[in-house]
């Protein structure tokens, strides 16, 4: 049975064409590390494109006259195959390991019982074996893998398209049509293929179901969906805002604990993010209030039922200050950087920190470019150091990116 299982997943074994796949900007880094030892990481959302990179790396191996009996793709969405993954004497019999390199490539991993224990058993034989896995929730790849992987894994987190992403995607588009359809509709994958208005919304809602019924509910079994739910729509109508625990505590009569047990839920499944103050002191960042941010802004308009047309909103700013930080975090594939939110205690305040290394920069986001803010004064008085800019909607109808040289600062 599982040998059928495992060709019904391995069509190319048969000589059957791969789908035919959208590169992906990661992919290249990726491909960079496939001749070293390490153990290779992506994680990312439900739907945000994982085994499609899988599918992209195998590609890559086919054409590079690796030999597609060599390929090894397990997704453990299949129970029957979790059998294989528990002796590792069956599996290396069944990879039939030898002197030729193999490729192992397991898609969401954290579907199996106990996978950090495999792979670092599988690595420690130090066979002729390149592993690659990908997974869903961050909650669960920290405590199923990171103990047993520990500088045996390097792992890459994916994102929703970037929007240099976005116009490769999809059809022959203007920048300014690109960047409305992402600010209202987001960036999955899917959702970016779909030509028409309704079929983005359907899409939305299927990964958005999906999300919670397989993931809250079945695999990380939040028993009070009805809270978590609610605070998901009280959340979406404060990005680019301060985080309260006391008044979402209040407003959903439930502890604080609960609050920050479900909002650490959708940061570590990439739904949210939150961004916390820049302090020279980081034990003083972290102990501070964060802002909260959405990783897709479609789901974001989907939880509270608005996918009007830019002009009829009254969110725009909002809706480009989260879409900003979404491109920030897209150009940075190493996660090297550090993100985080200026303000002082009169009240001043900048957008954006970004940090690599010791060199820091401030960037303050307009939707409508404006003249320098006077924030950026004060942010000289304290750090003459820092180099400001202001982004606004017409540094993306004149290029891809304006924040494609922040990563390498």
């Amino acid at each position: 049975m599982i040998k059928e299982i495992f060709e019904l997943q391995n069509p190319w074994r048969s000589r059957e064409a791969l789908p035919d796949l959208k590169d992906r900007a990661i992919l290249k880094l990726i491909l960079n590390n496939l001749d070293n030892k390490k153990i290779l990481g992506i994680i990312g959302s439900r739907q945000v494109g994982k085994s499609s990179l899988l599918y992209l790396i195998i590609g890559h191996l086919i054409q590079k006259n690796v030999n597609a009996n060599h390929i090894y793709y397990f997704n453990p969405d299949d129970l029957k195959l979790h059998e294989l993954f528990n002796n590792i004497p069956d599996f290396i019999h069944f990879l039939q390991a030898g002197s030729d390199r193999k490729y192992v490539l397991t898609d969401e991993i954290q579907r199996l019982e106990n996978p950090g224990l495999f792979l670092k058993e599988l690595y420690d034989l130090s066979l002729n074996i390149k592993i690659i896995y990908s997974g869903s929730s961050q909650l669960e790849i920290r405590s199923k893998l990171k103990e047993h992987l520990v500088g045996r894994a390097r792992q890459f987190e994916i994102h929703r398209l970037s929007f240099s992403e976005y116009l490769d995607f999809n059809r022959p588009i203007t920048r300014e049509q690109a960047l409305s359809e992402m600010l209202i509709y987001g960036s999955y994958p899917e959702v970016a293929l779909e030509r028409h208005a309704i079929d983005k919304k359907l899409a939305i809602k299927d990964i958005c179901q999906s999300y919670i019924e397989k993931d809250i509910t079945d695999f990380l079994r939040i028993g009070n969906t009805d809270a978590f739910n609610r605070l998901l729509i009280l959340l979406s109508n404060k990005i680019g805002c301060l985080l309260n625990i006391n008044n979402l505590s209040n407003a959903l009569k439930i502890s604080r604990k609960e609050v920050e047990k479900y909002i650490s839920v959708l940061e570590d499944t990439f739904i949210v993010k939150r961004v916390y103050p820049f302090h020279k002191n980081y034990k003083k960042e972290i102990s501070k209030t964060p802002k909260i941010y959405f990783m897709d802004l479609g789901l974001r308009n989907y939880v509270i039922s608005n996918f009007n047309d830019l002009s009829l909103r009254n969110d725009q700013g909002d809706l480009f200050e989260n879409f900003c930080l979404l491109e920030m975090l897209n150009n940075d594939p190493y996660s090297l950087n550090k993100i985080n939110y200026w303000r002082t205690t009169n009240q001043t305040e900048i957008d954006f920190f970004v940090t690599k290394g010791n060199t820091t920069e401030a960037i303050e986001v307009k939707w409508k470019k404006t003249s320098v803010p006077k924030s950026f004064k004060t942010v000289s008085k304290y750090y003459p150091e820092i180099k400001a800019q202001v982004v606004s909607k017409k540094d993306f109808l004149r290029c891809d990116s304006p924040f494609s040289e922040i990563g390498r600062i």
